[in-house]
């Protein structure tokens, strides 16, 4: 089995170095001009950009992971611009437009799905109000049969027993 090849600290800098200058060699180049595999150098450069990431705090944010304010700052600040002006912001921002066409598209769904549930909540509230009358208005037929039979009753046996209602 083949041991990895060890690189002294100072050649992986000065190769870091050429890598994140302001007008960086690509990587090939720098492979070539130091004889190092280009997958070494992807991964320093990763491992570099990740370490100071973390160092700061900052995890690389997908579009889809950013917050919501950020999303909604985005679609305010690209509603009245032209195509070109929306792609320049897209690429400062690190976006695509397509993203904001998402994003759009979910603060629309947001609010048709509020409207919807608040439409439901108030459906449910009518439905279970109806439920409660239901029950009361059948709870007072019931004592007002069962005061009808008591009285046809009360008639009949004053009939029977002959008892005079003004006694």
């Amino acid at each position: 089995m083949r041991t990895p090849t060890r690189y002294s600290a100072e050649i992986k800098a000065s190769v870091l170095a050429k890598a994140f200058a302001p007008n960086p060699k690509s990587v090939v180049e720098l492979a070539k001009e130091f004889n190092i595999p280009v997958g070494t150098i992807y991964t320093w450069k990763y491992n570099m950009q990740h370490n100071q990431n973390l160092k700061q705090g900052n995890t690389p944010q997908r579009p889809q992971d950013k917050p919501v304010e950020v999303k909604l700052q985005a679609i305010i600040d690209t509603a009245n611009m032209t195509e070109a002006e929306q792609g320049a912001y897209c690429r400062e921002h690190g976006i695509y437009s397509n993203h904001l066409d998402a994003w759009k598209k979910q603060f629309l769904d947001g609010f048709v799905n509020a409207n919807i549930k608040q439409h439901k909540a108030d459906t449910q509230q009518i439905t279970n109000e109806n439920k409660q009358l239901k029950r009361d208005l059948h709870r007072k037929d019931k004592a007002l049969a069962e005061v009808s039979a008591l009285l046809i009753l009360q008639k009949k046996v004053d009939l029977l027993w002959g008892v005079n209602e003004d006694d």
